[in-house]
């Protein structure tokens, strides 16, 4: 790499530095407003708690005892589910914080390596110098660098969930129940409402498994990219309605950890932004041959043209733009204005960006057709 094209890439690193620091420190910010909501539902909790003994022990009314008990199971659920948004926060801190470390570490690595092509360029003396394997082997972790770290944010979210929220979720599930088999006095002013709980509960804790499925699916670790892609489109199409097909072809097998991983993400971030913009169907296929495999992503493009009327509201909303909102706020809204003024136009331009980039330290060819409605990824095996 030159020397133009190594300072451009530092340039780019502390700029995500810089973005990664702004959102650790919003991250900072969440974490001590949940940490207090945390305390203030305990201290709720541990109050109705309190109020049952009491009601219990002075033995009052059936309706009275059961009130107290129903107020007590509905903050133990709060003070749980804020419990579960702290634990959630403190492992995303956690793993933006080491990949802000890396970048750290990285930085300096690319400035160095840039500072040296340049001074061996400026010599009149001595020719351009080929690449050496130092300089290459110095470029080429930084990659392997920011590409490990993003996975290891996604292995460490996903552990977060499955370790907190997702047992503890379970645990309230099986508390619930037990506590139905209490109100067995008086069933038809019990049974109903605790019943609600009890299948709220399950909802929630099925949400935490979806949640870690789309962060790191575990099963990609286990059994690889077909069984995973499978999944995936059968998810995709219970949650969206828009049938997402998937199809394998050939002899598969397994690649390696870094491919696989960034193949997944590639093929999911493609099937999730044509779902975004309105596609009517999306289908996915692998094909597997001795040398190479080969993804191809094709989204349908949904009926109709967006209208004048579409097209003005996009850009009113853009303009009436607050620019007082925080960055991730704000960030969120330009995206859905962009999916709103763009729907029907095929793959959005941000997030092939994004694809090649990934794409690019994993030795992946990407081609994308001219009316971006079908994306073809190719690797070696």
């Amino acid at each position: 790499m030159t020397a133009e094209s190594l300072t451009a890439l530092a340039d780019t690193l502390e700029q995500d530095q810089a973005t990664l620091q702004r959102e650790l420190e919003e991250i900072e910010m969440l974490l001590r407003q949940v940490a207090t909501e945390v305390e203030r539902h305990e201290a709720r909790r541990v109050q109705a708690e309190e109020r049952v003994a009491q009601m219990e022990r002075e033995l009052g009314t059936p309706d009275d005892v059961l009130e107290a008990r129903s107020q007590l199971l509905t903050q133990t659920r709060r003070a749980t589910l804020m419990q579960a948004q702290l634990d959630v926060l403190g492992g995303k801190q956690r793993g933006l914080q080491r990949f802000h470390e890396r970048l750290a570490d990285a930085i300096p690595v690319v400035r160095a390596a840039a500072a040296g092509a340049g001074t061996a360029s400026d010599s009149p003396a001595v020719p351009p110098p080929a690449p050496t394997p130092t300089a290459n082997g110095q470029t080429g972790a930084v990659a392997a660098a920011v590409l490990a770290g993003q996975e290891q944010m996604r292995r460490e979210i996903a552990r977060q969930m499955h370790d907190g929220p997702a047992q503890s979720i379970a645990n309230i599930a099986l508390q619930a129940q037990i506590v139905q088999r209490l109100f067995e006095r008086d069933p038809s002013g019990a049974t109903n409402a605790l019943n609600e709980l009890v299948a709220m509960v399950q909802q929630a804790l099925e949400a935490t498994k979806t949640f870690i499925f789309e962060v790191r699916p575990m099963v990609l670790d286990d059994l690889g990219l077909v069984p995973t892609l499978r999944r995936s489109a059968a998810e995709r199409t219970r949650r969206s309605g828009v049938p997402v097909q998937f199809d394998s072809v050939g002899t598969d097998g397994r690649l390696s950890t870094e491919v696989e991983s960034g193949l997944f993400r590639m093929i999911d971030d493609a099937v999730g932004a044509y779902l975004a913009v309105s596609a009517s169907a999306v289908s996915v296929r692998l094909d597997w041959s001795d040398g190479q495999v080969r993804a191809t992503i094709s989204g349908t493009a949904p009926g109709g043209e967006v209208t004048a009327e579409q097209r003005a509201r996009a850009a009113v909303a853009a303009a009436r733009r607050d620019k007082t909102l925080p960055g991730a706020l704000a960030s969120m809204i330009h995206e859905q204005e962009e999916v709103e003024a763009a729907r029907n136009t095929g793959l959005p331009e941000s997030t092939l960006t994004e694809i090649e980039q990934r794409a690019a330290g994993l030795d992946v060819a990407v081609t994308v057709s001219e009316d971006h409605w079908q994306l073809e990824l190719s690797t070696r095996r």
